[in-house]
């Protein structure tokens, strides 16, 4: 059985923005650094891009928090592919998709910075996964605000090869996944035979942000009573539900017939809820999530009562690796195995059926 993580994470560095359009030398993003003893604590770094503190990842080099994981930091930045194939060994991993870690929130106003980020990002993530032997792929970055540049990329990193998919989080700067603008991309992506694959990110609504500008954000420490609202998945995970609801409750499947779509790092509970209230809207949900629609969940789920309700054939799951929050599940085949309560069948299809449908390995 070939064992497909389908979220791990790479942590953006310095080296991440070697290939950035000249043009957009000056504005390359700089990374910096606080003192320990701030609300910050062992998350002390950050980076400025576009003239604002960017939170959502930092350059692993300088941050107390990444230096104090498990992993190398070269492992971490993607620098290290060897060391980083001996880890997914280590964790019984054959193939990974690795997902961005800075763009869980919006990167830059200037779409045109936007765009060129992606580029660059995207050119060092196809460098390095080249020398994985086909072990390694990422996620694509493209600038949704901007659909006739997003088509280009899509064009672009297909040719650059070690792309599985295409990244989005539930909402890309407020605008739903199903605004008619986005059309183009998704006609592109079909096209290109490439997945769509939606993250969670607290980050992709700007709006929903400053509605918590001003909260007090607390120290990286469990022990503390409160938790800030945009932390621990609290508004994106379901910004992933919204997504799910907004795509199968449209015609985007039945316009692009070819369509693939993932869900990820939002557990999957929910989705038999969901499922039920939408199957009014179309008979095709089942087929749909039989053949097209992928949703990612956790170990510790109610697999056996979903699998009831609405079969096994879209779950697929993975590490978040090398990220240590909530979502981090290492050993996926160990931890389903031990669960005692699933089928070899229903393993081998949440770790590598399914995936190898969702990406077309």
């Amino acid at each position: 059985m070939t064992v497909i993580d389908c979220d791990a994470h790479v942590e953006e560095c310095i080296e991440t923005w070697q290939y950035l359009d000249p043009e957009f030398y000056l504005l390359r993003p700089i990374p910096v650094t606080f003192p320990e003893d701030t609300c910050f604590g062992t998350h002390n770094a950050a980076w400025v891009i576009d003239y604002k503190l960017r939170f959502f990842a930092a350059n692993p080099t300088t941050m107390k928090r990444a230096q104090e994981k498990n992993v190398p930091i070269p492992v971490q930045k993607m620098r290290d592919v060897k060391k980083r194939l001996s880890c997914m060994d280590e964790l019984g991993i054959d193939k990974q998709v690795v997902f961005p870690s800075i763009w869980l929130g919006c990167l830059a106003e200037n779409v045109e910075l936007e765009a060129a980020l992606a580029r660059s990002y995207n050119q060092f993530m196809a460098t390095q996964c080249a020398q994985s032997t086909g072990r390694i792929w990422y996620v694509a970055i493209i600038p949704w605000r901007r659909p006739d540049l997003a088509v280009q990329e899509i064009k672009r990193v297909k040719g650059l090869g070690s792309a599985a998919g295409i990244y989005a989080r539930g909402i890309e700067w407020d605008r739903p996944l199903t605004h008619p603008e986005h059309w183009p991309i998704y006609e592109e992506v079909e096209h290109q035979d490439l997945p769509i694959a939606v993250h969670v990110g607290n980050g992709s609504s700007p709006m929903i942000r400053e509605m918590f500008q001003g909260v007090p954000r607390p120290a990286y420490d469990d022990s503390r009573p409160h938790v800030h609202p945009l932390g621990k998945g609290l508004v994106s995970g379901p910004y992933v539900l919204y997504a799910f609801q907004q795509i199968l409750g449209s015609t985007l499947l039945e316009d692009f017939p070819k369509l693939r779509v993932g869900f990820l790092e939002a557990g999957a509970d929910w989705t038999v809820r969901l499922v039920k209230s939408l199957r009014g809207k179309s008979a095709k949900i089942d087929q749909w999530l039989a053949e097209r629609v992928f949703v990612s969940c956790a170990i510790d789920d109610d697999i056996p009562y979903i699998k009831s309700k609405i079969g096994d054939d879209f779950l697929v799951t993975a590490t978040d690796f090398p990220h240590g929050d909530a979502f981090r599940q290492d050993q996926l085949a160990k931890g389903l195995q031990a669960r005692g309560d699933l089928s070899e069948q229903t393993i081998e299809k949440i770790l590598s059926i399914n995936p190898q449908r969702f990406f077309h390995f």
